[in-house]
Order: structure tokens, then C-alpha cells, then sequence
């Protein structure tokens, strides 16, 4: 019984962990979308661009991997600030707050950086307050090369009556959120190491893409060589040189997994518990919650993506499928 009793703590706490991670992600992705309506109502200078640029900003933790020492930086929330006409022109556009020359026309994407095209074709649909959220915009990393984080971005775009504003979140807002401690608390200086031992956070958006992971690789992103978004994996052994989606994956070892997610965990609002095996086969109990807004493209559903953090069975009594109401 003492057992037993253990183990249902270990599991809420587990869950507790989960909602509380989900919930800063949301609050990210909310934040953001007040803020690009505000936008709506500042007057399209340069001036008061960067003033907003300014008045937005967050600490974020990074992690030097030479020493593994951690610092806390002051860092404005938004790398990417633009105003585009009502005809898609872009007007003004702010770069780590430094006015860029290059600007985009007819809403056409410039070769040298990533950018979604299906974001700006959502957009023209848009009407006066209404905003949407676009997928992760980085370089795609494959393993063994070193990930750059300069101008990764998550977009966020609203229609005002003046014409378009576009939020860039810095990304490091986001893939800092792996860093944070959670059961059983241990301190993750290596996140690649810690994944291996079966402790660690990962995140999916909408499309089941990686929105962040400990394995840089399996993060969606763009070819550096045609600017376009590198299509998922399908078997294992593209491993490493394309990312990983949760729908499209067809390989063997992940298999079960991911049909789990898909069928069960990712079509409740709730937090899920379950136990099952990762790609080297170490065993550890997952707990999944949904990241919850009501905004932009998501007001019907309710749900961005989803959390999952992965423990180490050796932390639990007798681990089993557990489930916790979500609260």
C-alpha cells in the first residue's frame, strides 16, 4: 500500500509538472497575441516600433556548453518587429532592434532567411483584429552540426486597419523551457545527456512537428540551401538528417509510442500518463498535457500543442499506466 501510495504521488506530481511547463507556453503564445493587437494601435513609425521593442523584455536562462554554467540575460521578447501595407509591402522592419534594408514585397519571402509562405497566404484572409500564430522559423540542425539560434523566431501576425503587424518571439523563450527542472529535479546542465538518461521535456505544436527537443535534429526547420522546410523523417534511419513528426513518422521503434499520443494523450484536454520506451530503448514514464489558447487559428480547438516530459522508470516504485484528472 505505501508502495502504491508513492507511486500515485510520483504521478501527480509528474502531471503537476506537466501543466505547469504547458502553462508557460501558453502564456508565451498569449502574451504575444495581445501584443500584436496593440500593435494595431500604434502608428507604424520607427520610433515607436523600437520603443515597443524595448518595453518588451524577459530574462532568459542559457546554458554556455564549454563549462556548462548557467546565466540568467536580460533579452527583449520580440527579435522581429514589421509592419507591412495592406497590399503585403513591408514597410518598417526592426532586427534585434536595428532597422533592416531588405524588406519583403507582396508578402514574398527573401531567400536568405526562413520564412513560411503558408503563414502570409493565412494572413491575407485575415480581418481587422484578428491575428494568427506560424510555425517555429529556424535552420534546421542535423546531428552533428552545431544549432544557431540567430533569427529563430515563432511569428505572430495581426491585421489592423493600417495594414499588417508581425511579432517574431525569440525562440530562446521557448527552447529555455527544456531546461527547467521537473520531477525528479535534477538539475539538466546537458540536455542531450539528460535525454539519454530518460529525463527531459519536448514539445509538439498543432502539426506534430518538434517544436523543441533535446535532440536538435528532430526541431523542424529550414535548408539553409533552398530556404524551404525540411520534410520529416519517415523511417529510422533518416534519423538525424530530417526532423521528426508525430503523424508522419512511419518507422519501427517509435511506433507504438507515437500511436499512443496520437490516439489517446493528444485527443484530450487532459494530462496523460503512460509508460513506454525511447529510441535507445531506455524505459520512462511520460506525462502529456496540452498547451491551451483560445487565439488566433486556435479558438475553436482550444489546444496549440502539447508537452511531454519523459522520467526515468528507476524514479518510481512499480510504474504503470496511471491516469490524473486534469485540474
Amino acid at each position: 500500500r505505501v508502495a502504491q501510495q508513492m507511486l500515485d504521488r510520483q504521478n501527480a506530481v509528474l502531471a503537476m509538472d506537466a501543466i505547469e511547463t504547458a502553462n508557460q507556453v501558453s502564456s508565451i503564445l498569449d502574451n504575444s497575441a495581445r501584443d500584436v493587437q496593440v500593435m494595431g494601435l500604434i502608428a507604424p513609425t520607427e520610433k515607436n516600433l523600437l520603443q515597443f521593442y524595448l518595453s518588451r523584455v524577459s530574462e532568459v536562462t542559457e546554458l554556455d556548453p564549454r563549462d556548462e554554467s548557467v546565466t540568467v540575460i536580460p533579452l527583449p521578447i520580440y527579435s522581429d518587429i514589421s509592419f507591412f501595407s495592406l497590399d503585403g509591402d513591408e514597410q518598417i522592419r526592426l532586427k534585434h532592434g536595428k532597422r533592416s534594408q531588405e524588406l519583403r514585397k507582396k508578402f514574398r519571402c527573401l531567400p536568405t532567411e526562413p520564412c513560411d509562405p503558408a503563414l502570409f497566404n493565412s494572413a491575407r484572409e485575415l480581418k481587422v483584429g484578428q491575428m494568427l500564430f506560424g510555425g517555429v522559423l529556424r535552420w534546421y540542425t542535423r546531428r552533428g552540426e552545431s544549432e544557431s539560434l540567430d533569427g529563430a523566431i515563432l511569428p505572430v501576425i495581426g491585421r489592423s486597419e493600417r495594414g499588417y503587424y508581425l511579432l517574431g518571439v525569440d525562440y530562446r523563450f521557448i527552447k529555455e523551457i527544456l531546461m527547467h527542472p521537473t520531477f525528479p529535479y535534477e538539475a539538466r546542465r546537458d540536455l542531450l545527456q539528460s535525454y539519454q538518461n530518460g529525463n527531459y521535456i519536448y514539445m509538439v505544436d498543432s502539426n506534430f512537428d518538434m517544436l523543441t527537443h533535446p535532440k536538435t535534429w528532430h526541431v523542424t526547420g529550414f535548408d539553409r540551401t533552398t530556404a524551404a522546410r525540411v520534410t520529416p523523417m519517415k523511417v529510422d534511419a533518416d534519423e538525424g538528417s530530417h526532423p521528426l513528426n508525430v503523424q508522419k513518422y512511419q518507422g519501427e521503434r517509435l511506433r507504438d509510442y507515437f500511436e499512443r499520443l496520437l490516439k489517446r494523450s493528444f485527443l484530450q484536454k487532459s494530462v496523460d500518463i503512460f509508460q513506454a520506451s525511447n529510441l535507445k530503448g531506455t524505459n520512462r514514464v511520460l506525462s502529456v498535457a496540452p498547451i491551451l489558447t483560445n487565439r488566433g487559428q486556435f479558438k475553436q480547438s482550444g489546444v496549440y500543442g502539447y508537452v511531454i516530459l519523459g522520467c526515468n522508470v528507476d524514479y518510481f516504485e512499480e510504474p504503470k499506466e496511471k491516469y490524473v484528472p486534469y485540474y
